[in-house]
């Protein structure tokens, strides 16, 4: 299987930091309800999504694919916990699946290292708990979205499909339809507006 294989290039929903039309907060609203649809909707929404990100990660499907399960159970259960003024819908679920991503990497770890040498895993994990809806503090959030507010749309594209599914220049060339050359510049540009922003503050 090639890496190809384990990270497909995969559509990304509308507003992947964003839920302009609240469609994904009615739907987390109604699971908190017990309404099995709405997980069913949701999983359509962003399954694809996810499972490319989780493949990116651990680079194997079947492992990425049990994580993806994981991870709309537990958004499942801790539906009523959700708050949409702490973050955004597809926020949460990508820390969630994060969360389970960076459990697996670890359990690896500790099954490949003896007694008598440990190495550390550099894996800037979030702190405990961090897959819990509370993801990010408001004022962290808020900061970064401001960040992203003063891109241009297609500047935003190519710096959210680079950060949040690691794709590559070639692949973000091949999803958007743009040459690679301007993908490039286009996230150099994201990447220089985004620091200059966040430069004002200790993030």
């Amino acid at each position: 299987m090639t890496d190809a294989d384990l990270s497909p290039v995969v559509p990304m929903p509308t507003g992947l930091c964003e839920d302009p039309t609240g469609e994904a907060v009615a739907l987390i609203a109604r699971m908190a309800k017990g309404d099995g649809s709405a997980l069913t909707d949701l999983h359509g929404m962003w399954s694809a999504v996810l499972l490319g990100t989780a493949c990116r990660m651990l680079g194997d499907r079947r492992e990425a694919e049990e994580v993806v399960q994981d991870t709309f159970v537990r958004m499942w259960h801790r539906s009523a916990e959700y708050d949409p003024h702490q973050s955004p819908p597809f926020v949460w679920a990508f820390a969630v699946l994060r969360g389970y991503c960076i459990d697996r990497l670890r359990f690896r770890h500790r099954g490949k290292r003896d007694s008598s040498r440990v190495v550390p895993i550099h894996l800037h994990a979030p702190p405990e708990g961090s897959e819990d809806p509370q993801v990010m503090a408001l004022d962290d959030w808020r900061r970064v979205r401001a960040a992203l507010d003063q891109l241009a749309p297609d500047e935003r594209s190519c710096l959210e499909l680079a950060v949040f599914l690691e794709y590559t220049h070639s692949e973000i060339s091949e999803h958007l339809g743009t040459p690679l050359g301007t993908v490039k510049n286009r996230l150099r540009r994201a990447l220089d507006k985004v620091r200059n922003q966040l430069s004002r503050y200790e993030l």
